[in-house]
């Protein structure tokens, strides 16, 4: 971890392991309840976050992604730009890591460089198993290094399932980093995240993480902000398998 990276402490509220999960279906329910495919049809080929908090992310990256012969990263509810770094964008080129991807709109995925046409196109708010991309279906068990999800993990609705379903497609020591901001579509975000304040929505991420089996939660902060701050904050809220 850098030395200037802000960690906000986390522990879960009870035990995970006899305690259920803290969150019910009002507090994951989306004002908008229109299907996904359908708010997400038309391309968007937009950056969520702005150049500061890209230059954040993709530095964070550079410094926790795998780039050893025969990795393969997760990109998680992706879009045509997965602001990973020139490491790994090399590394991909090089066919030293595998990055494949799970998201909504085909046309973006189309063109993010690092899928190289390795993605599906899943709504895991229907179908919450981490799977589906070319080749998946010749693999089973543990094949995931590591998993990246930015800006997205507020639009999920069945958090747990999908956050138990990785940590089972995920390898030993494999990690998963879930990216936060302060931007959202209010009306596809899950009820509860709009009527909390911003550090109690990254312990509400590290509890998605604890109740579905990850362990060594953190949050990091990766871009300050505040009233006297320009730019977007980002943070990260990570785990790891055991």
């Amino acid at each position: 971890m850098s030395s200037s990276r802000r960690q906000i402490p986390y522990a879960p509220r009870s035990s995970p392991s006899t305690t259920p999960f803290p969150y019910g279906p009002r507090d994951l329910e989306v004002m908008d309840d229109s299907p996904d495919d359908i708010f997400y049809s038309e391309p968007r080929f937009v950056t969520h976050i702005d150049d500061g908090a890209i230059a954040a992310l993709r530095t964070y990256f550079s410094e926790v992604l795998p780039t050893t012969k025969g990795s393969r990263i997760l990109d998680m509810c992706t879009s045509w730009i997965s602001h990973y770094p020139p490491n790994i964008e090399e590394a991909v080129k090089d066919g030293i890591v595998e990055v494949v991807g799970i998201g909504m709109n085909d046309s973006e995925m189309k063109y993010n460089p690092v899928l190289k046409g390795k993605y599906v196109v899943k709504d895991l708010n229907r179908n919450p198993v981490v799977s589906g991309w070319p080749g998946d279906e010749d693999i089973t068990g543990e094949v995931l290094y590591s998993t990246t999800c930015t800006v997205s993990i507020d639009y999920l609705t069945k958090p747990l399932e999908v956050l138990t379903s990785l940590l089972e497609r995920t390898k030993k020591g494999g990690s998963v980093h879930l990216i936060i901001s302060n931007r959202c579509f209010p009306s596809k975000v899950v009820a509860r995240w709009m009527g909390l304040y911003e550090e109690d929505r990254l312990k509400m991420v590290g509890d998605y993480l604890a109740w579905s089996g990850w362990k060594h939660v953190e949050i990091l902060t990766l871009k300050e902000g505040g009233r006297f701050i320009r730019g977007d904050p980002l943070w990260v809220v990570r785990g790891r398998k055991e």
